[in-house]
């Protein structure tokens, strides 16, 4: 997991980040504090990138695609920071990364996956599979993937999926084969329609918005382009790709303009960020709302009940029981959100908006620090943890590291430096 700050003013923007990686293995959760999550998208520009979540794109570390990028654009300026993230989509389709072979593993990780997830439910209400129930088996196996190709229709499809066509992912027909030979080994011979029928349902299922069975990657590019006066961030998430098709989304953008003169934006893990930028923590603020909504309901319900049993007017009673809960609930809720709005967040934005580089700097890494300190002074695992590294970028000075980690020592390394900063 992760901890990553970015408090953007018109004077700069700073990125802070923790160095603790949670790493899944065969018998349990790894967590080592070097991962490295803050990186430099150009070496000649005021543009940079952060990570959180899955550090790998489909087993390839995401450090050495952004390097590889770093390269290949060169001295490339753009005009604004959404052209140089258009630029780094189109350097991963054109060199084929994640490589062919590589989405087609995934689409037979894909099926397995996918099967093992439905049969897990069959077995689970009819018992373990034997000779006797084989028909009964297949019946319900048929019947589960066709109710989840209903509920996939529904959903929306992934915007890069939407030209993607059952005979275009019919073309990884051997991993598919391969994948669902070995997940039905138990079976004597599946017969042709079960096959069909899992595949298109499958399909149906990759072509979702759903980012499936390979956690997603949050990057987050910061900075400048040439032509802009005021830094912005933007964050996407990505997770897989078949034939060339991302799953790709745009979650949001942080832009300082004039009329917007500072932002503080956690990723990952939020929930310090939000308890200092709001004056309270989200999940207690969620709870107030609610134990709110039910007491103002329990206590018309109480109304309600005395009178019946005073019998009053059943008129009365039924205006009563007609009041809108959800109405007066609301107007609570937007009330409070105002106060805090007005009395907590307003105030800190404003005082952001004019402090130094070095400040937003300090900003930006005592956040990720308190996390890292309630993390470790609660019963939880500690996914916020080790080095902070922390960098600002400002439009004449560019890319500027503040505090940096390394897994060497950079006096016995020049050579590093000088290969770097040719």
């Amino acid at each position: 997991m992760t901890a990553i700050v970015g408090v953007l003013s018109r004077r700069g923007v700073a990125f802070a980040a923790d160095s603790a990686a949670t790493h899944i293995t065969q018998t349990g959760q790894k967590i080592t504090n070097h991962a490295n999550k803050i990186f430099t998208l150009s070496k000649y520009n005021p543009v940079g990138v952060a990570l959180f979540n899955n550090l790998d794109f489909m087993g390839i570390p995401w450090d050495f695609i952004i390097k590889m990028y770093r390269d290949n654009l060169g001295t490339t300026k753009f005009d604004t920071i959404k052209e140089y993230i258009d630029s780094f989509w189109k350097f991963l389709r054109d060199n084929n990364i994640p490589p062919i072979d590589i989405q087609d593993w995934f689409v037979g990780l894909s099926v397995s996956c996918y099967h093992n997830e439905v049969h897990n439910m069959v077995v689970k209400e009819q018992g373990e599979l034997n000779d006797s129930n084989l028909d009964v088996y297949l019946e319900k196996f048929n019947k589960q993937i066709d109710s989840f190709k209903i509920t996939f229709q529904k959903q929306k499809t992934a915007d890069e999926f939407t030209t993607y066509t059952i005979e275009d992912f019919n073309k990884h027909k051997d991993s598919i084969n391969n994948a669902l030979s070995f997940c039905t080994v138990y079976l004597p011979s599946y017969p042709i329609e079960f096959k069909d029928r899992f595949i298109e349902s499958l399909f149906k299922f990759l072509c979702t918005e759903s980012h499936g069975y390979i956690p997603y990657t949050g990057l987050v590019f910061f900075g400048y382009g040439g032509k802009e006066l005021f830094p912005s961030c933007h964050e996407y998430h990505i997770s897989s790709a078949i034939d060339g098709h991302f799953k790709l989304f745009h979650c949001n953008s942080y832009v300082v303009s004039n009329l917007n003169n500072a932002v503080i934006v956690p990723f990952a893990q939020t929930d310090v960020t939000n308890t200092v930028i709001r004056a309270v923590e989200d999940k207690l603020r969620t709870m107030f709302y609610n134990n709110y909504r039910v007491s103002i309901a329990g206590f018309r319900n109480e109304i309600v009940s005395q009178m019946i049993a005073a019998k009053a007017p059943q008129q009365l009673i039924d205006i009563l029981n007609g009041l809108n809960i959800e109405k007066y609930t609301g107007e609570y809720i937007k009330g409070m959100d105002q106060y805090i709005q007005d009395n907590y967040i307003n105030p800190l934005i404003e005082t952001v908006a004019y402090l130094s580089k070095e400040d937003l700097a300090d900003m930006a890494e005592s956040l990720v620090r308190m996390t890292c300190i309630k993390r470790r002074i609660t019963s939880t695992q500690e996914t916020v943890g080790g080095p902070v590294d922390v960098a600002v970028v400002t439009k004449g000075d560019g890319f500027i590291w503040m505090k940096r980690k390394h897994y060497f020592d950079p006096k016995l390394n020049p050579q590093f430096f000088e290969r770097y900063n040719k």
